[in-house]
């Protein structure tokens, strides 16, 4: 009698997390300079008809979780017109969408974490090289400006994009940016879009020391611990532009599909200094995993790591040509999970 009375609890407190991601339909985006207020986005994209379908993953999610990672996933590609076969894995997502639900998301939940990564910084690097956290809250009560210096950055923890920037105290927009961070810390990032590895990160508040206005961003894609390409991403005269590079800084024939970035045609990246030490740090962060993206800024001559992760675009990206796609795919081995997984 205990026991189903047990999991009637366990139920009914899943069922109402639920029922809190999904309050507010909307969250606003802010853009990088915060100045963007009527840029909103769907908070739950999947194309739901009733919370009951959510309700019954999270049954799910309790009695068989294997089943729960496959069938979610499959639930999330199919509402978006993709079919996922996995007797056919040949393109880069086809794969990363069976790493997803074959590997452990257990193993991924503290590097994901954007607190809790600094831990492992620290456990592989020997040192922390992200941005300095400056204050840690719980909740949004917890913010006291006065705290802060006068530019820094408000993130969560548990999501991506979750950015707030401040380049000026004393005219910033604290009230609006709380009922922001409020909406996010409704968000179960890991059930929104179906990435495991978000279930169960616990949701905080951050504030991060700010850097500089214009950062560029250098993604490494890592294949079985080996970095084989890096993305590179800036703005340059208002306009987000991006080229990816082989490992040896050659220009690759790989482009994206979508408009949101356009690909830089005159070549104005240059290699950073680091770019050597950037390498090393990607092989060493990543050794355990079949893929990882590990991201990297370098300020001052100064190497910082921003974030690890396993699920790029949601694995949702469209390419420019499915050659494109399956020569992505080839680089990524996962005969490792696949046996594994065969023998179980």
């Amino acid at each position: 009698m205990f026991y189903f009375f047990y999991k009637f609890i366990i139920i009914l407190l899943a069922t109402i997390n639920v029922l809190l991601i999904f309050k507010n339909k909307k969250i606003q985006t802010f853009n990088n300079n915060y100045n963007s207020k009527n840029n909103n986005c769907t908070l739950m994209p999947l194309k739901s008809k009733s919370y009951n379908i959510y309700k019954d993953f999270l049954k799910l999610y309790i009695e068989n979780k294997e089943m729960f990672y496959k069938k979610g996933r499959e639930y999330y590609l199919n509402q978006r017109g993709e079919i996922y076969n996995e007797s056919n894995l040949i393109t880069f997502q086809d794969k990363l969408n069976y790493l997803l639900i074959h590997e452990s998301p257990e193993n991924k939940t503290n590097i994901v974490d954007k607190i809790l990564l600094r831990n492992y910084s620290i456990n592989i690097l020997g040192k922390d090289i992200c941005p300095p956290i400056l204050k840690i809250y719980n909740n949004v009560d917890e913010i006291n400006l006065d705290e802060l210096p006068d530019k820094f950055l408000l993130k969560c923890n548990h999501g991506s994009g979750m950015n707030i920037f401040c380049r000026n105290k004393t005219k910033f927009d604290l009230e609006n940016a709380k009922k922001t961070i409020i909406n996010w810390m409704n968000i179960n990032y890991g059930l929104q879009n179906f990435e495991y590895q978000y279930l169960n990160i616990e949701k905080k508040i951050f504030a991060e020391k700010f850097l500089v206005d214009e950062i560029i961003n250098y993604k490494f894609y890592c294949f079985n611990g080996e970095p084989k390409l890096v993305r590179v991403k800036g703005k340059f005269q208002g306009s987000n532009i991006y080229n990816i590079y082989h490992i040896n800084w050659t220009l690759a024939n790989i482009e994206f599909a979508f408009s949101d970035y356009k690909r830089d045609e005159t070549n104005k990246f240059k290699k950073p200094i680091n770019y050597e030490l950037m390498i090393n740090y990607s092989r060493l962060l990543t050794s355990n995993f079949c893929f990882c993206r590990v991201d990297f800024y370098e300020i001052d001559e100064r190497v910082y790591l921003s974030e690890l992760t396993f699920t790029p675009f949601n694995m949702y990206i469209k390419y420019k040509s499915k050659e494109m796609e399956i020569y992505l795919g080839n680089l990524l081995n996962i005969s490792k999970i696949k046996n594994r997984n065969y023998q179980k």
